[in-house]
């Protein structure tokens, strides 16, 4: 991997900045270090809790923690059949957080975290996170207008196409970031059937994915600079909603794009990504969490005595089923 050695570089001088200033590394180094940090965790926030629905947010808020671990353990001794099924609990563990965090929107805002399972083949996410039944969304943000789009190539709603491209036009009337420029026009060229705009797309994405921030977590926002996973998953997407699109679109050549995944991804047939990692005992309904079926969302509207009616996706819901759907996974796992 190109930029192995970079990321290996940032993240042991990000620990040893940790050790001079608190005395422990943060990130852990060591698989010792990493397994010490989530018993203490496990120890203060879910031994002997009984709150069930708590326990769900608070192990999958545990599962985070192998986020940029695991992929520092991964570029010590690489290969992509690691790097495929990290990038599957790492995507998993990300939508399952922000599917169970109230955001003020819709459920469009989890767009940018489904790319991540689209670079590993884990296109079932689309069916449970933008679900065909629920509406085409107002157009407000560029996810919601991305999504719109999404779901017109994904379910094949000819239906909806002229109003989700008024919208994507309208949106991009506005000033706005590169990043949501060339999302959006990346979703138009493949509506469109244009290969040269969406390998365009895709090179100016990566441009536009420098500038990006992805979190609060300055970790993840600097090794998140040499591999842009989310914009392989992008290239991939196309590939399910028009092959001989997708044979036409140019890959790009940038060093945050990984060709050599793609290439690997081809030989191997674009398998879907597996659990890389599995908990202890003392936290096996992580694992549980991670098999179970995934919950799919839906919106409410909160406010029905407003008259401007705003659906907004429904949190309490989400974590519910969640934690319903891992218990019969954990049962059966133990039957």
């Amino acid at each position: 991997m190109k930029n192995a050695k970079k990321f290996i570089e940032t993240y042991e001088e990000l620990a040893e900045e940790s050790f001079r200033k608190w005395g422990y590394y943060y990130p852990p180094k060591t698989w010792q270090e990493f397994d010490s940090r989530n018993y203490t965790y496990f120890e203060k926030y879910l031994k002997d809790k009984e709150d069930v629905i708590k326990n769900t947010k608070s192990y999958v808020r545990l599962a985070g923690k192998m986020n940029d671990f695991g992929f520092y353990n991964l570029y010590q001794n690489f290969d992509f059949e690691n790097l495929n099924n990290i990038l599957f609990q790492t995507s998993r563990q990300m939508l399952l957080n922000r599917g169970m965090l109230a955001s003020g929107t819709d459920h469009c805002n989890v767009l940018f975290n489904t790319f991540r399972s689209f670079s590993c083949n884990d296109f079932s996410v689309i069916d449970h996170f933008f679900p065909k039944e629920l509406p085409q969304s107002k157009g407000k943000y560029y996810t919601e207008v991305s999504v719109n789009l999404l779901k017109v190539l994904y379910y094949q709603q000819k239906q909806f196409e002229n109003k989700a491209l008024e919208k994507a036009d309208k949106f991009l009337s506005k000033k706005i970031t590169g990043w949501e420029k060339h999302t959006i026009q990346y979703f138009k060229a493949l509506v469109n059937n244009d290969a040269k705009g969406a390998s365009n797309c895709l090179k100016e994405l990566c441009t536009a994915y420098q500038k990006k921030e992805y979190s609060v977590n300055k970790l993840s926002n600097q090794l998140a600079k040499y591999f842009a996973y989310e914009i392989n998953g992008m290239y991939r997407f196309a590939m399910i909603v028009n092959r001989e699109l997708f044979e036409e679109i140019k890959q790009p050549s940038h060093h945050c794009f990984s060709n050599k995944f793609e290439q690997w991804q081809k030989e191997n047939n674009f398998p879907k990504g597996k659990v890389f990692y599995k908990y202890p005992k003392e936290m096996e309904f992580i694992n549980a969490i991670f098999e179970a079926e995934l919950p799919t969302v839906e919106l409410y509207n909160p406010y029905p005595d407003r008259k401007k009616v705003e659906l907004f996706k429904n949190v309490e819901k989400f974590v519910k089923d969640l934690t319903e759907n891992a218990n019969k996974k954990h049962k059966k796992n133990h039957s």
